[in-house]
Order: structure tokens, then C-alpha cells, then sequence
């Protein structure tokens, strides 16, 4: 596996694939990072098979015969995972010979009026599939593994902010983002858009931005022994699990408590910029 941290990486494996340097090429990346959007307009105007994950196995196969030595991008393949007959047409579409068996097993009529009455049928169509866990994506496709070139995409929090000010016009936002990215949970391009709305409804985008719907109580726990001991030998001794479980929870705890810190510092903002209003009235 190739871990990558950069859009522009990103955009030359998408580029590779697009050129046909690569047979399989698989991009994972939690959601919300734009590897679909990257992808579209990579491919834009070339004759593809684009496939969501919302289509019946009979509709896979259709789509894989009508696009015979096409190029066959799975835009959301971890939601084809949960049929059976998902998995086995996509296990015959991953071997790594040139020309691949694609096989309906079944005599349904609908798939003999697809193929002519074959039950099959053979295609030399290079894949690029999409996905949000390896995990869920191996379990499934085990093949995969070694077959396909696989690249996992962790932009960093500095990166996902530098590539949104590509194309958001909010300044405020983005130098909000630019600030505070590190101490929001899961920042992705569509925090922005979220924020955005919410700012055109006049609510208080920035108080959302840094908020958390639910904490374990263990992390709040242990956020609370961060600022109380100077180490984690006394924290450990006042923790109520066990060492183990403190150093489990230890991460999120810290990035809990710097959002409760960037929490104060917005309130200060906001208590001098409410001062500086009062006093210029």
C-alpha cells in the first residue's frame, strides 16, 4: 500500500490511471476529501464506465458488458460489498490477466438477453475503485491485496485548508479554518460548505465548527487529568480504568481538550470584539 498526503499526489495517480498506466488502481480515504470530485474531473470527457453504489448485481453486469474494454471507475464501491453477487463480479473484474471472464451464475433470463445467451463474456477494462476502508474493502475482495495498486490518501489538516481556499470564496471562513482546522473533528471540504450555510442562516457558525454532538465519558475523564497532573504517571494513578485504557483514550482526549481551549480563545474573541462595539457606539 502507498500512503500519500497531497492533492497534487492524488491528482498524478488519477492522471497514471487515466492514461493507462495503470490496469487497477484503488483510492481510499475517509470521506468528504474530494477523490470523487478529483476523479470526474480528471476523466471528464473520456468514454468510461461511472459506477455508484446503489445498482442491483443484474445492472452491474449490464453496465461492466456495455463497457467492454472501457475503463470502469466504482465511485462508491463500499456500498456494493454487502451482496454476494456484488463481490463475484468483482472478483472475476480484479484478476490480472489482460482479458478477464466477467460470469452470470445463474440462468436468469434477463442476464442471456444482456449477453446474447452466453452467460458470460470478456472485457480487458482497466478499474479504478473508491473506497472509504480497506478493511471492509480486503474482507470482501481479498485479492485485491496484491493485485491492484492500492494508495491511501491522508492529506494533513494544513493541506484540506490549503485546498479548499481553492475554491471558497469565504475568506472569514477559510481563515477561521486556517486557525482553529486543527481542533475540528473530522475537517473534510464539506465542513466548509456546512459552515457556509450556516453563516448565510445567521447562526453561530464558528461556535458549531469546534462543538462535539457526543464525548465518552472516558475522555472526558482523562481531558480533565491532562489539566490537573503534570504527567502521566499521576494521571494514570487517578484514572478510574486501566493504564491500558488511558493511553486508548489519551489521543482523543487531547483533542478535546485543544478544542475546549480554541473554545475559550473564540469566546474572548467574541467578549473583546462585543467591547469594542459597545465602546464605538
Amino acid at each position: 500500500m502507498i500512503t500519500i498526503t497531497g492533492y497534487q499526489e492524488l491528482a498524478k495517480f488519477v492522471r497514471a490511471f487515466a492514461d493507462g498506466h495503470i490496469n487497477m488502481l484503488v483510492i481510499c480515504s475517509r470521506g468528504g476529501l474530494g477523490k470523487s470530485k478529483e476523479v470526474r474531473v480528471t476523466l471528464d470527457g473520456q468514454d468510461i464506465v461511472r459506477i455508484g453504489g446503489h445498482v442491483t448485481p443484474l445492472k452491474l453486469y449490464k453496465l461492466l458488458y456495455n463497457g467492454i474494454d472501457k475503463p470502469v471507475v466504482f465511485e462508491e464501491i463500499d456500498g456494493l460489498l454487502a451482496n454476494p453477487q456484488h463481490v463475484g463480479l468483482l472478483k472475476q473484474l480484479c484478476e490480472t490477466r489482460e482479458e478477464k471472464r466477467i460470469m452470470w451464475a445463474s440462468a436468469d433470463r434477463r442476464a442471456l438477453e444482456i449477453d446474447g445467451g452466453a452467460g458470460h463474456f470478456h472485457t480487458k477494462s482497466h478499474v479504478l475503485m473508491l473506497c472509504n476502508s480497506f478493511a471492509v474493502l480486503n474482507a470482501n475482495i481479498a485479492a485485491l491485496e496484491t493485485r491492484a495498486l492500492s494508495v491511501e490518501f491522508v492529506p494533513s489538516t494544513s493541506e484540506i485548508v490549503a485546498h479548499i481556499k481553492t475554491f471558497a470564496p469565504d475568506e472569514e471562513i477559510t481563515a477561521f479554518l486556517n486557525r482553529f482546522g486543527e481542533c475540528i473533528p473530522d475537517l473534510s471540504l464539506r465542513t466548509y460548505v456546512h459552515l457556509a450555510n450556516l453563516k448565510q442562516a445567521g447562526m453561530p457558525w464558528q461556535k458549531y465548527a469546534l462543538n462535539e454532538s457526543t464525548i465518552s465519558s472516558k475522555v472526558l475523564e482523562i481531558a480533565s487529568l491532562l489539566g490537573a497532573y503534570d504527567n502521566d504517571i499521576e494521571r494514570v494513578n487517578h484514572y478510574s480504568g486501566s493504564r491500558r485504557d488511558f493511553y486508548t483514550w489519551k489521543p482523543q482526549a487531547v483533542e478535546h481538550a485543544q478544542r475546549r481551549s480554541q473554545l475559550a480563545i473564540l469566546r474572548e474573541d467574541e467578549e473583546e470584539a462585543e467591547d469594542d462595539r459597545r465602546h464605538s457606539a
